[in-house]
């Protein structure tokens, strides 16, 4: 049999080496918990920076077919993202009919790359002016 001494130092080790895994347990679910947050928190900004590309898109085709022409570029902000909006315009000959062809490109993106945060969507469409 072993003495009481003997019986304490396991102990102590014992308790010792729980308290330790414990500890990296709660450590990697830290971790984890941590990673799973910012992946979201991306997720959702790329998903209002895709709004933001969208409505602004939406607002250039009703002024393409309102004015008849290219505004052209126009650069502002939607709820925090930067908002870029390029226009170009062809015009096109087809089977003895003339039209133009609008190619609009809207680009959303907030953060940066040094920060690693950087989000960015871009949304495009070809409009005709035909009748």
């Amino acid at each position: 049999m072993k003495s009481r001494k003997q019986q304490q130092g396991v102990a102590l080790f014992t308790a010792i080496f729980l308290i330790v895994v414990i500890a990296a347990v709660a450590a990697a679910f830290a971790l984890t918990t941590t990673t799973q947050q910012r992946a979201s928190a991306r997720a959702l900004d790329a998903e209002g920076a895709y709004a933001a590309a969208n409505g602004r898109l939406d607002i250039a085709i009703a002024q393409v077919l309102a004015t008849g022409g290219c505004a052209g570029a126009d650069d502002g902000d939607i709820h925090g993202y930067r908002i870029s909006l390029d226009c170009s315009e062809a015009a096109v000959t087809e089977g003895g009919d003339s039209y133009t062809i609008y190619t609009l490109r809207v680009t959303a993106a907030r953060g940066s790359r040094s920060s690693d945060t950087l989000v960015r969507r871009t949304v495009q469409a070809q409009v005709a002016d035909a009748q």
